[in-house]
């Protein structure tokens, strides 16, 4: 059976595939089942056109999720900094083109979430496909 966040992710990844993007997740969950983790959108070339970056507030989560959401060039901000002593959350949050806060018993803000990331990603070219 699958988390109620899987869904979620699951569709967040339609999105990028509906407009021509690959999609890749790396995620880890903790004891409480609670999920955080990376998705790219890229293209036919690998090249990441975009990056969600998923996590749950650390004190008392409580069915709270937030979405940081970059671009290319957000994503190669975060890149130059992987492997210095920056804490990397906070280069992504520097970086990130929006953020997004999502209480995943509230369909309203599921839904919002959804609706953002779609506009993003339909606001920019779509990769070409081969």
């Amino acid at each position: 059976m699958k988390l109620f966040i899987e869904y979620i992710l699951d569709e967040i990844e339609q999105i990028g595939v509906q407009n021509g993007y690959r999609v890749s997740l790396s995620s880890n969950k903790n004891e409480d089942n609670y999920v955080r983790g990376v998705m790219q959108f890229f293209d036919s070339l690998f090249n990441v056109h975009f990056v969600i970056v998923f996590s749950f507030p650390e004190e008392e989560p409580n069915l709270n999720y937030v979405f940081w959401i970059l671009n290319q060039f957000g994503n190669e901000r975060v890149v130059e900094k992987d492997g210095s002593k920056e804490n990397m959350l906070d280069a992504v949050k520097d970086a990130a083109m929006k953020k997004i806060n999502v209480n995943l018993a509230k369909g309203p803000e599921i839904r919002n979430l959804l609706k953002e990331i779609e506009h993003i990603v339909t606001s920019y070219p779509t990769p070409t496909k081969k």
